[in-house]
């Protein structure tokens, strides 16, 4: 029996075609598993929400401190091709909505996911508080993006306060927004503006710059001031006060208009127990300004924000 065999070139490609064949495979594979993923976490993060949205500062400020607390390198991360995940959970305090003189207290979970130039659940310094997106720009110092994402929960309900009984509530609404941050050495300055795609709520938009310092190896600091904006649609649902709504309460109709509407500031703190696991807390503080504060719907003019959490990243 004759013995045939390839010449050595034809068997080098045939292994070679073999291989890709396999890589293939593999990268569809991964895919389809990464999707799974990204849907299980896309409906986890519609339960996420409700906790965060009745917070009167804005409420991403939790995911911000923790996602960018925990970028300690500095160096660029131009769309990696790698998925990364974080997952973990936290105790939030903070007023039950915008100018509310009762808190609330609540469990809240973190979850992000990223990969390449995309993300699901909240970004640092994002226009919306928590969903999907995608960074435009992304080197060492510049970080821009796009995002949509929502409130699962009412941000005002007509039982938050003996004033609001009677007037409905505020339904939650998907908000759109951009985003943009620049960072030199231990100073960032971040933007971000949103307006709600669904049921007219209206446009904010905030500035912050904050300071960053890393007290140990293991533990970083930061502290900065914040404004925020909002145009006369969002004012009006918030802080004003219609004909049938002063016909209930009883008190004369108020008419909040756009202008500043916080002043304030947060501060955060971030100890790396492992390469994985983290412990983080967040402060913030505002003060109600111009209508805002003046609305007999502002029953508390300062807004307190308080958190603690633990992470996981991988």
């Amino acid at each position: 029996m004759n013995d045939f065999r390839l010449p050595r070139n034809e068997r080098h490609a045939e292994a070679r075609r073999a291989l890709q064949s396999e890589s293939q495979h593999g990268r569809h594979s991964a895919t389809r598993i990464a999707c799974g993923l990204i849907l299980l976490l896309s409906v986890l993060r519609a339960s996420v929400r409700p906790a965060a949205a009745e917070a009167a500062v804005d409420p991403h400020d939790v995911p911000s401190a923790t996602a960018e607390e925990r970028d300690d390198s500095g160096a660029p991360d131009p769309f990696s091709d790698k998925w990364k995940f974080i997952v973990g959970g936290g105790i939030v305090n903070g007023a039950r909505y915008p100018g509310s003189r009762y808190d609330f207290t609540r469990a809240l979970p973190l979850v992000s996911v990223s990969y390449d130039r995309f993300f699901i659940g909240a970004v640092p310094g994002g226009g919306a508080p928590a969903g999907a997106g995608a960074y435009l720009l992304h080197t060492e110092h510049w970080a821009i993006g796009l995002d949509i994402g929502g409130d699962a929960r009412k941000p005002r309900r007509s039982t938050d306060d003996p004033i609001l009984r009677g007037w409905g509530d505020i339904p939650g609404a998907a908000r759109a927004g951009m985003f943009a941050r620049y960072t030199w050495d231990w100073l960032s300055i971040r933007g971000s503006i949103s307006d709600a795609v669904t049921h007219h709520e209206g446009v904010l938009a905030s500035f912050a710059i904050e300071a960053k310092y890393h007290a140990t190896e293991r533990l970083s600091l930061s502290i900065g001031p914040e404004v925020t904006w909002v145009n006369d649609q969002y004012a009006s649902t918030f802080f004003g006060i219609d004909a049938a709504q002063s016909e209930i309460a009883g008190i004369a109709p108020y008419r909040a208009r756009s202008g500043i509407n916080t002043v304030g500031g947060s501060a955060g703190a971030m100890y790396m127990l492992t390469d994985h696991w983290s412990l983080g807390a967040h402060v913030s503080y505002g003060r109600l300004q111009g209508d805002a504060a003046d609305s007999p719907v502002t029953t508390d003019k300062t807004q307190r924000l308080y958190a603690g959490f633990v992470m996981y990243r991988f």
